[in-house]
């Protein structure tokens, strides 16, 4: 859904019927500029901001996106609307600074070219056995997985071709909710991955995630690059897994970008996840992440470690 056709949803205001003696008001003493909604409720950088998002995500997309993906975009669409940019006056953001991202030229990163990605062939051997994400896009080519259970699945939403995994999917794709930053993510990610573990099912070996950050500029540009990667991991009732997110920047300590990312844990009962977190990114990068565990009845995340480097 375009941000240009979210005014349709808007609340109209009730206006009075005219005085048959009174004159029309002129085109000088109009009262609203804009539509009064938007104008009272909106956050004009947030709405630029997301638009170019926006922009950006139907310039690089081919195909139509699932209609999971699509619901998760409209939604986090019309969440944005009514959202203002954080500042420490807000509880959640009273010891963060955002005013660094906020002050840059924000620009999403496009997907790598085939060329671009064959220098990255050295690489290869460190991703075995893991998969690749890099500025936000899966990469096949340098991903390789561990072997999987039957019935399972880890790979790219919009990839997806069992139509039960899709239905049980679809269900929790757009169903979280949280801040400005996780609609933003959601306006931008180009695509959804997915771990999905069926009923009873134990997959033996880490799963493990590097997000790689490749596109940054120096630290006196304006410029700031955004990837915004996106996985939802669905355990279904008795399954276990473990999942190892590593976030890694380019080679230089001062190259500036922007990552902002989720992470959906949903866990049926009797399941359990151990979840671990690694970050070694640049100094002049801004990190931004969610992570949202769901857990129905006797569900366990036995743990959750954090590293920073």
């Amino acid at each position: 859904m375009s941000f240009s056709t979210l005014n349709s949803y808007l609340p109209k205001l009730w206006t009075p019927p005219r005085s048959r003696s009174r004159p029309p008001r002129s085109a000088t003493t109009k009262v609203f500029a804009q539509p009064p909604v938007l104008a009272i409720l909106s956050d004009p950088h947030v709405l630029r901001l997301a638009e170019t998002l926006e922009d950006s995500i139907a310039s690089t997309s081919s195909a139509s996106p699932p209609p999971p993906l699509q619901k998760l975009r409209d939604v986090s669409s019309q969440s944005l609307l009514f959202t203002p940019w954080p500042s420490r006056k807000d509880e959640p953001f009273r010891f963060t600074d955002t005013s660094f991202i906020k002050n840059s030229d924000v620009q999403p990163v496009n997907p790598l070219s085939t060329q671009s990605l064959s220098s990255l062939g050295i690489l290869a051997d460190a991703l075995l056995p893991s998969l690749a994400i890099i500025d936000g896009y899966l990469v096949d080519s340098l991903s390789e997985l561990p072997e999987l259970p039957d019935g399972a699945f880890v790979g790219a939403l919009s990839r997806l071709n069992s139509d039960d995994i899709m239905k049980r999917v679809s269900k929790y794709v757009s169903s979280f909710q949280g801040d400005l930053f996780w609609s933003l993510n959601g306006v931008g990610a180009p695509d959804v991955i997915v771990v999905y573990v069926p009923e009873g099912c134990k997959v033996e070996s880490p799963l493990h995630f590097r997000f790689f950050s490749l596109n940054g500029t120096d630290k006196d540009s304006k410029t700031l690059p955004i990837s915004n990667p996106r996985v939802l991991v669905l355990v279904e009732k008795g399954g276990e897994i473990s999942i190892v997110e590593e976030y890694t920047g380019g080679d230089r300590n001062d190259v500036c970008y922007w990552t902002n990312s989720v992470t959906e844990i949903v866990l049926g009962d009797g399941a359990k996840v151990s979840h671990s977190y690694i970050q070694e990114q640049s100094f002049g990068a801004a990190h931004v992440k969610w992570t949202s565990v769901r857990q129905v009845g006797s569900s366990f995340q036995p743990n959750f470690s954090t590293l920073y480097a």
